[in-house]
């Protein structure tokens, strides 16, 4: 049986619950304007940001996710000027994806069944089907790169991936103070990636 859907609400909240007294213990405060979001200064000229955010738009019949995102800021920037910044995931190693897999695998074994009306979709070939079919794979593999999202549905998802990301914090933080963070590993099919993205860097492509 699963829960019932859980808002961004909800999962902001373990998230806070998860992460807060590690933060407050190792000198972070709360970022302000994020959900679950904190930063400390590292140094007199410098501060370390982190959070988590989820998307205004989820569909309660397959569920949410949220991303992390790690950053370096001049003190007292107001983020008008970022030094370095990096998906949470990135600063990940092997060991650590495996894990967030199994666990990814287990929530998305218990995510509701896909309603009738997004069928034909989840059999189609685009990027509206492929996410689909990340959402209910039993055995997603994760490698050292890749930006993930944590996908969740009820409460007890909400929870374990808090718990998950509480655990790796401390260790991913300080790889991205020492810069030690995977170069990104884009993995769509080339056929799917957005034409203004794939010219990017080709001769004539913009930027």
């Amino acid at each position: 049986m699963t829960d019932r859907y859980a808002t961004a609400k909800v999962a902001y909240r373990e998230l806070r619950s998860a992460i807060g007294p590690w933060a407050k213990a190792n000198g972070y405060g709360r970022w302000a304007g994020t959900q679950a979001g904190w930063q400390k200064p590292v140094d007199a000229e410098q501060r370390l940001l982190f959070k988590f955010e989820g998307y205004s738009f989820a569909n309660p019949d397959t569920g949410n996710s949220y991303h992390g995102l790690v950053q370096m800021e001049p003190s007292g920037s107001q983020g008008s000027t970022i030094l370095r910044q990096s998906d949470f995931s990135r600063c990940l190693v092997q060991a650590e994806l495996d894990e967030l897999a199994r666990i990814q695998g287990t929530i998305n074994q218990r995510r509701p069944r896909l309603p009738w009306y997004l069928n034909k979709d989840i059999a189609e070939d685009s990027l509206l089907g492929r996410d689909l079919r990340v959402l209910y794979d039993p055995a997603p593999q994760y490698r050292e790169g890749r930006m993930i999202s944590f996908g969740y549905h009820g409460l007890q998802d909400a929870q374990e991936l808090a718990v998950f990301i509480a655990g790796v914090l401390p260790q991913a933080l300080e790889r991205f103070l020492q810069g030690r963070v995977a170069k990104p590993v884009d993995d769509t099919p080339p056929h799917l990636r957005p034409k203004w993205l794939t010219s990017l860097g080709k001769p004539g492509g913009s930027g």
